[in-house]
């Protein structure tokens, strides 16, 4: 699998440090899970954050920093450093995937046709982040819309082009309240993809802004 588009590295420091809610935290534990350069971005983070709080002298780390990992390192004295960059169990095989992130198969989830060529399947809604999946068919050409927070999108299958950009499987699509595009899938054939936004997309176009609160985008 060749990754071109990554997350941002605030993405992956927050990842890192586990600042996500679940939602966000699920769609780059999938792309971390097959990214090589993001795993290695990762753990040079978490050796950062060791040194930086290793160099701190003991009255001046924060809140007891200091003691919480003395205690932490004498109870698990032997044991290997624990990363989240490892042992995240993602997989290129899209059924797979599906299986072990959302315990079901790809077409047993409760899909919604919401247009021609384009269904949508909500997964879950958290602190205002909802978590979705979507599956085009070849040459489906999605309506026009920016975003009213943060958005990553994880190809699991196919490819799609936004402007000059294409996202193969293994990419993520990061965008935020400057990002107004309009997905269109390849050709080549099926493209499936796992989304989490903040708050609701907005169209310009009146129609898919019609059928919005009956699928909850």
């Amino acid at each position: 699998m060749s990754i071109v588009h990554h997350p941002s590295e605030a993405w992956l420091l927050d990842y890192a440090l586990g600042n996500l809610n679940e939602a966000f935290e699920a769609v780059l534990r999938a792309h971390v899970g097959v990214c090589a350069e993001c795993r290695e971005a990762i753990e040079f983070a978490e050796r950062l954050g060791g040194e930086l709080l290793q160099a701190l002298p003991a009255a001046g780390a924060p809140g007891g920093a200091r003691e919480i990992c003395d205690e932490y390192e004498q109870r698990h004295a032997g044991a290997a450093a624990v990363s989240r960059a490892h042992g995240l169990g993602a997989s290129d095989d899209i059924e797979q995937f599906v299986q072990v992130y959302l315990n079901s198969s790809l077409d047993a989830l409760p899909w919604r046709q919401i247009g021609r060529g384009l269904r949508l399947c909500r997964l879950s809604e958290q602190d205002g982040a909802r978590m979705w999946m979507l599956r085009g068919q070849p040459g489906t050409v999605l309506p026009v819309h920016g975003h009213a927070g943060s958005e990553l999108t994880l190809v699991l299958k196919g490819a799609y082009f936004c402007g000059s950009e294409i996202f193969r499987a293994g990419d993520i699509e990061d965008a935020d309240e400057s990002t107004e595009h309009r997905p269109v899938i390849t050709r080549d054939g099926e493209c499936v993809c796992l989304a989490v936004t903040e708050g609701r997309l907005r169209f310009r176009e009146l129609a898919p802004r019609l059928v919005q609160p009956f699928v909850g985008i």
